[in-house]
């Protein structure tokens, strides 16, 4: 048999190799949009841990996070902006791009009013949770059973029997909402809070939201995921341990949920699943305007939104605002003046529970004064030439595993001169210790805002050796073939 009828086999067998590497990444390679939405690491100014966060629209929102940090958007970067306050925002709720508001984690209600934000209440001594049903009715919910209503222009106080540390609210309307924090779910009927359930093996839950008066989802500690369908709080089937912080749903068939170690769930198709995460921060807080568009936060100040169109551009905005001045606080009218927990609150269970163990708040963070973390007891001693990030501000009191020390502190070492915030620019001013963590130790397997990209050229560049190098066998094997055709047909002549 001739050689010729073989030559074409080797180049053949070049193509066939060729295309088996290359399709399969040929994903990786087609532009972002191409693949859908998908979560990236926004940049963002150097700042430090956030907790909240919620959207106008796509164009504007807000941020909060230690010691009085806010940051705006406004539609193309995050400007930073800090607050004549030293306790860290934990909660926000826009109404409207004129009008909002703001929870501190020590007990301050704060309101914006289209140009700035100033301090209107502070009825309490700590608070988790806001949510406003309009502008002259909204509650808020904290430590030691506080439950507080905005009404008639007054925020008034009710302190719950249980005495528990509330961490999330909901209101499906004036006369229906949900209260949750410590392990119980409290319901509002128009005219009090009601004990309703407490959760299985004493989790603790840490946010709800609702779709409807028939359906809601509320998570919390050790991956918990709670169902509501208008009669009974059921658990459902969880596909992580680690511990959820918030959730949001935008309808009963899609929902997001985030949590410790950059973990992000999404429920779509009757079920719970894993997605992928840009960052290995704690992320606290989510917010999604629609299927396509969302934004989370963290602690090292990460922020992370959910969108069509791939990595963003590494260049860090900078800060351009200059400080807000806060009002004083009011004395609003119907205040409750009632003592704060002390620094080692001891969680009450629900009426008629057996208590099987204490959860004890230890206070770890000096960079948020009064921003408590909780930990089992005992209570491992802190190290305060390393100064922590609050690792739960949306749960205070949450036994958690508490996290590796972070490298950055808006206040002074204990001892040293305080210097007030009221000083403090998105640029320290002169003299102050403040250590800003860039957008690039946002904790990504990169340690870079050009991660997804990155690993796109990587892969890119892995494809174009593979094809060489078959190249190059393929025309050595050609080759071969040739000098043998030659070989043999100088041995026949």
């Amino acid at each position: 048999m001739r050689y010729g009828h073989f030559r074409w086999v080797p180049l053949a067998l070049v193509a066939v190799l060729t295309w088996i590497s290359v399709v399969p990444s040929a994903g990786s390679l087609l532009p972002a949009q191409a693949q859908g939405a998908a979560w990236e690491l926004y940049p963002v100014p150097p700042s430090g841990s956030l907790y909240a966060v919620d959207m106008v629209d796509p164009s504007d929102g807000w941020l909060g996070g230690m010691v009085g940090l806010m940051m705006h958007f406004n539609g193309s970067q995050w400007e930073a902006l800090w607050l004549d306050s030293q306790s860290a925002i934990v909660s926000i709720d826009m109404l409207s791009s004129t009008d909002g508001w703001a929870a501190a984690h020590t007990g301050e209600i704060l309101r914006y009013n289209g140009s700035t934000w100033q301090e209107v209440a502070k009825p309490v001594d700590e608070l988790s949770d806001i949510q406003m049903l309009s502008a002259s009715e909204g509650w808020a919910v904290g430590g030691a059973g506080r439950i507080v209503h905005y009404v008639n222009g007054q925020w008034n106080v009710l302190v719950h029997e249980s005495n528990g540390w509330f961490t999330g609210i909901d209101m499906v309307s004036a006369t229906d909402g949900w209260v949750v924090g410590s392990t119980m779910f409290l319901h509002w009927d128009g005219t009090e809070w009601t004990f309703i359930s407490q959760s299985p093996n004493r989790e603790w839950v840490r946010s709800v939201d609702m779709v409807s008066s028939t359906d809601g989802w509320a998570v919390g500690s050790s991956g918990l995921l709670m169902h509501y369908d208008g009669t009974a709080w059921t658990q459902v089937a969880s596909p992580t341990g680690l511990a959820l912080y918030d959730v949001t749903m935008l309808n009963a068939n899609d929902g997001w949920a985030v949590g410790e170690s950059g973990l992000i769930l999404h429920y779509t198709g009757g079920s719970w699943q894993v997605a992928s995460s840009p960052t290995y921060n704690d992320l606290r807080s989510v917010c999604m305007l629609n299927e396509t568009t969302g934004w989370a936060v963290g602690r090292l100040g990460a922020v992370v939104a959910y969108r069509v169109g791939g990595p963003f551009p590494t260049v860090v905005p900078t800060a351009t605002k200059t400080p807000l001045p806060t009002e004083g606080p009011t004395d609003t009218p119907g205040r409750t003046d009632t003592p704060g927990p002390t620094d080692t609150p001891t969680e009450t269970p629900a009426p008629g529970d057996t208590p099987t163990e204490t959860e004890t708040l230890v206070p770890t963070d000096t960079s948020a004064p009064g921003q408590p973390t909780s930990t089992p007891a005992p209570v491992q001693p802190t190290d305060t030439s390393a100064p922590v990030q609050p690792t739960d501000t949306s749960a205070p009191g949450q036994p958690t595993s508490t996290p590796a020390p972070e490298q950055q502190t808006s206040t002074p070492a204990p001892g040293e001169t305080t210097i007030p915030v009221a000083q403090v620019s998105a640029t320290p001013a002169p003299g102050q210790t403040s250590v800003a963590t860039p957008v690039a130790t946002q904790g990504t397997p990169t340690q870079s805002q050009t991660g997804s990209s990155g690993k796109s050229r990587v892969q890119t560049i892995l494809v174009i050796g593979i094809v060489a190098l078959l190249v190059v066998g393929a025309i050595a094997v050609v080759g071969f073939a040739g000098l043998g055709g030659l070989w043999l047909r100088r041995r026949r002549k």
